[in-house]
């Protein structure tokens, strides 16, 4: 019998000796029952033998680097969680490798171990926010479960056998709703650009965002349902919002891997609205059809169905293996600042972008405030927030 049953099981991967004497150090009195390899193999015979929950692997190691290692943990042991630790540094990979969701963040040597520590207690936390009981009895006994798109499926293959553009662009052309919403995206004032091809859409866009695009259009695109084409405008207003905070406030680029973030941030309404219709009716009556009143609105979620929208979307996005600082904003963006948030800028900017949607979209029934703290962690005066806001909601609500 193990000594150590209830505790977090850590596998540590680095082919330097060293680096791993060091990490047995930080971990030595942790409250974590730890395993070492320095390489791939004896990495995944490891694996094989015990229950592991995280892995943390270097990347440059011989014979079998790093994201093959936990492409391999990912195709094997899904159910595993994967982090990278490594001094390696290209940013296209690493980009690469947490949109494909290979891992959950990438920490950087020579680390700092209060940070370590504190990651992976934030993620263990995360998990064990995802393995709510009701909800993992509800998505179990759903007789129609959520599932993936098919040409979301398609064009995921797509990209992990690396097809050319061309090739992407033209299957996604089949589908002509879908080709709408990835040039509008492409041509909102976020990317400031005049696109007219699908191929041209993609290169600006990234591939990442392009699956991110492609899921939201699909699980938007539900015409029975009431007030979903607000909730769609509401998805594609917050999403330019965000890229407006970033380049226009923060006067920096979005990062590629959240520039999609807005879309996916209110799944959880999404589900409720087409598996609990008549929760969600009895919620719209008592709201007198207030979308925004979002407060009470999870009060009631939480009452009628056990569970609220964030954490119905935060668990399906993780079940879809979608990268997870866009789980983080699902989950998060009414509570950003929230000690477990990895991704707090993004979930930060998400926040203010979300309040703002409504603001232009229901200016009279907006109730929400937001949380004053996000102008303190962003670094922005609030007055010269508000300043350039102002003007992106007159032009916008031109537009509405």
């Amino acid at each position: 019998m193990e000594d150590s049953i209830e505790k977090r099981k850590i596998l540590f991967v680095d082919d330097e000796k060293q680096i791993l004497k060091s990490l047995r150090r930080v971990f030595f009195k942790s409250d974590y029952n730890c395993f070492y390899a320095d390489s791939g193999e004896k990495a995944l015979k490891i694996l094989n033998e015990y229950n592991i929950n995280l892995i943390i692997s270097d990347v440059r190691m011989p014979e079998m680097d790093g994201f093959e290692l936990l492409k391999k943990v990912k195709d094997d042991y899904p159910e595993v969680i994967r982090l990278i630790l490594s001094g390696y540094s290209k940013k296209e990979d690493v980009v690469d490798a947490l949109g494909k969701n290979l891992m959950r963040t990438y920490l950087q040597k020579p680390w700092n171990n209060s940070e370590l520590l504190n990651i992976i207690r934030k993620v263990f936390e995360f998990e064990d926010i995802i393995a709510d009981e009701k909800l993992l009895e509800y998505f179990n006994n759903l007789e129609s479960l959520p599932t993936v798109p098919e040409i979301y499926i398609k064009i995921n293959k797509m990209i992990d056998k690396n097809e050319s553009v061309e090739k992407i662009s033209d299957e996604i052309e089949k589908d002509q709703s879908l080709s709408v919403a990835i040039l509008k995206i492409a041509n909102s004032a976020f990317y400031d650009n005049n696109i007219g091809s699908v191929k041209q859409a993609i290169m600006y866009v990234g591939l990442t965002n392009l699956k991110n695009i492609i899921l939201s259009n699909s699980v938007f695109n539900s015409e029975n349902v009431d007030n979903m084409k607000d909730l769609w405008k509401h998805a594609l207003l917050t999403n330019k919002i965000a890229g407006f905070i970033y380049k226009k406030i923060l006067l920096k680029k979005i990062p590629e891997l959240y520039s999609s973030a807005g879309l996916l941030h209110d799944i959880g309404r999404v589900v409720i609205m087409n598996y609990f219709e008549n929760e969600n009716r009895n919620m719209d009556i008592l709201l007198n059809n207030n979308p925004v009143d979002l407060k009470i609105r999870i009060q009631y979620e939480n009452e009628m169905i056990g569970f609220d929208h964030v954490k119905i979307g935060g668990y399906l996005l993780n079940w879809w293996g979608i990268p997870y600082p866009i789980i983080e904003t699902a989950m998060f963006h009414h509570d950003p600042l929230n000690d477990v948030v990895i991704n707090k800028e993004i979930v930060s900017v998400i926040h203010l972008a979300n309040i703002l949607s409504w603001r232009i979209l229901k200016p009279d029934m907006i109730k929400d405030d937001i949380d004053i703290r996000v102008f303190n962690y962003l670094e922005i005066p609030e007055d010269k927030f508000y300043k350039k806001i102002d003007e992106f909601m007159e032009l916008e609500s031109n537009n509405i």
